[in-house]
């Protein structure tokens, strides 16, 4: 029940109160043989009297205290929805608790604002930061990867080559964390841009298996694809940054599961509106402690670290990213039997 609806009704309380007791006094004058007209007059014009004064202190009681406490309401709704600050007016009548409450509360709001500001701001520098930084080594990389690998052309000793296989490698692995760090920046700044097309996924999910069959079983691990067995519409993706996703999660799945394990990979409905991908490992999971991190940048869960050294805790963040921005969502769950993590993939049907 409103402020208003109470006072209302409050209101409409005491007139019915009034008035039933202004009959009930009619009749007492009546029994008593007193002049009923006349009393039952008198009766009724004070209860009238009455009910104008309580009516006026109601409305009062409603402009001052009720009023300012509907403007909060308003104010702390649009903030939640908007972000924007609606000024709330309170009169020199109303209580000194109510007007400390509005001052109070706005102060705190016009703090959050503020604390925004400079949040969004900490955090375009940060993202030029990179930006400007993975650009800066970018060129020089190139240039050291090509040259190691122009190095391994020449007539080397065994050793020597062995080192410079290994300094190819790394310089492969920063070059691809500069592009990751790059593509943080786009993605932050709201310049990571997609290109959609209409896709069948089942079709593409077996040429991505395919594409890690070799890698799996260098691993000795089964990896399938298994597809759904009624025909799903097609999505609207961008197919490259979809691709990119796919990979980052089949290779993640392949990654950290032991060797004899499984990986599966399949594709479903969701209602009528999205179509599913899922990838199911038989791997080390994600503790529990873990678990609510596992979207965040820069973040690898303790068990992934002591298993593998290699990884920068980006890979899920972006993936994640490019969903959402897909109308879709990426999210997981632990395996309700045996080990292992199963990361569902979820992207809008083609309209």
């Amino acid at each position: 029940m409103s402020l208003r609806t109470y006072f209302v009704s409050m209101f409409l309380f005491f007139v019915v109160a009034g008035y039933g007791l202004a009959w009930f006094y009619g009749q007492y004058v009546l029994m008593n043989g007193i002049e009923y007209h006349e009393a039952l007059e008198i009766a009724f014009v004070a209860v009238s009297i009455l009910l104008m004064f309580i009516g006026l202190l109601l409305i009062f009681t409603e402009r001052v205290i009720a009023g300012p406490v509907r403007d909060l309401t308003k104010t702390v709704n649009n903030f939640s929805e908007n972000g924007e600050i609606v000024p709330v007016r309170t009169s020199r009548l109303a209580p000194k608790e109510v007007r400390v409450l509005v001052k109070t509360f706005l102060g705190f709001v016009v703090q959050v604002k503020e604390s925004q500001k400079r949040t969004a701001e900490t955090a375009r520098i940060k993202t030029d930061f990179i930006s400007t930084a993975a650009h800066q080594i970018r060129t020089p990389l190139t240039g050291i990867r090509w040259a190691l690998e122009a190095l391994l052309q020449d007539d080397l000793k065994p050793e020597q080559k062995e080192l410079i296989t290994s300094a190819t490698e790394k310089s492969h692995e920063l070059v691809n964390i500069v592009k990751t760090l790059l593509d943080i920046s786009s993605i932050e700044s709201g310049k990571y841009k997609y290109t959609f097309t209409r896709v069948s996924m089942q079709p593409f999910l077996a040429k991505e298996v395919e594409e890690f069959q070799h890698l799996a079983e260098d691993r000795k691990i089964s990896l399938r694809f298994l597809p759904s067995k009624t025909p799903l519409p097609d999505v609207r993706v961008d197919k490259e940054r979809i691709k990119w996703v796919l990979d980052n999660l089949i290779e993640n799945a392949i990654r950290y599961t032991p060797e004899g394990g499984s990986v599966e990979v399949w594709d479903g409905s969701i209602g009528t509106e999205k179509i599913a991908v899922y990838v199911r490992d038989t791997g080390i999971g994600i503790p529990n402690a873990d678990r609510a991190n596992i979207f965040e940048r820069f973040f690898r869960s303790s068990n992934a670290i002591a298993k593998e050294n290699g990884g920068n805790g980006l890979g899920l963040y972006i993936a994640r990213t490019i969903a959402t921005d897909h109308g879709g969502d990426l999210n997981f769950v632990s395996n309700t039997k045996g080990i292992g993590t199963t990361f569902t993939l979820s992207l809008p049907v083609a309209p």
